[in-house]
């Protein structure tokens, strides 16, 4: 009889990283932009964002420095629109400037709100805005393939991670056959993450791939709690990096290549 009566089969966790836009904010101008919060709106819908609620014992979420990106993160994460992220407990809410853009005044910054207010935004950001930005000498300002670097910069940290994390669990002495994924539901704002979604488009499947996701995701980016996911596993002995994203009738799934999210990271420097 092949096998062992005793043996029991250890399956290595997984990690997801759930990027999603935050959801909808007030309007309060007199606020700084810092402070603008969720409507009820928005807070009702980030709880219906996921299937199941994430198991915060392994878990965080993260957000910019902005309130409303840690109000989505956790509200999703929970599926409780009257979540405070400040009752999740010490160090399961996490700030990350790379969630965040930078716009400065000048040429660049005119030129990206004008396309936005045409209906070209991510068009724009696509096929002109790391050549105006090089052009006109612009060091700061968040571009397409800035922007795209950023969350390959987060989502290759993670890889790291997991990939140690999977190297220690295999190597424990636990035989039971148990699995508790690590889950980080990580809020942003718009065109931050859809620039590296359609960069991995782009190099994984080429340039037609990366337009019919352009029309998919739509010129002002993505709506409120719209989002991807990246997922760390271990499949045959190999560890991947899985990218999926649905959108009506459009889907990308694909394995990508940690060779490419190091490509994407060093275009954005």
């Amino acid at each position: 009889m092949e096998g062992s009566q005793n043996h029991v089969e250890k399956i290595t966790p997984k990690v997801v990283l759930h990027f999603l836009r935050h959801s909808k904010k007030e309007k309060a101008p007199e606020k700084n932009d810092t402070d603008i919060q969720l409507t009820k709106e928005g807070r009702n819908l980030a709880a219906r964002k996921y299937e199941n609620p994430v198991d915060m014992r392994f878990a965080h979420v993260v957000g910019s420095p902005r309130i409303r990106t840690h109000e989505t993160s956790a509200t999703a994460a929970t599926q409780d629109p009257k979540t405070n992220p400040k009752d999740l407990g010490v160090g399961k809410v996490r700030v990350n400037k790379a969630l965040y853009f930078a716009i400065s005044e000048g040429e660049y910054g005119n030129r990206l709100n004008a396309a936005f207010e045409e209906g070209k935004g991510m068009s724009f950001l696509v096929n002109e805005s790391d050549g105006l930005a090089r052009d006109t000498g612009d060091t700061t300002s968040s571009t397409y393939s800035r922007m795209a670097a950023n969350i390959a910069g987060i989502i290759h940290r993670n890889y790291e991670v997991a990939t140690r994390g999977a190297s220690i669990f295999e190597q424990s002495g636990n035989p039971k056959n148990q699995q508790n994924d690590f889950e980080r539901i990580l809020a942003t704002h718009g065109a931050i993450q859809e620039c590296f979604l359609l960069k991995v488009a782009e190099k994984v499947k080429g340039v037609v791939e990366r337009n019919a996701l352009l029309v998919a995701i739509g010129e002002n980016g993505f709506d409120f709690t719209e989002g991807f996911d990246a997922t760390f596993s271990k499949e045959n002995g190999q560890e991947q990096i899985r990218i999926t994203y649905k959108k009506g009738k459009y889907a990308f799934d694909e394995v990508v290549p940690v060779s490419v999210i190091e490509k994407i990271i060093e275009e954005g420097k």
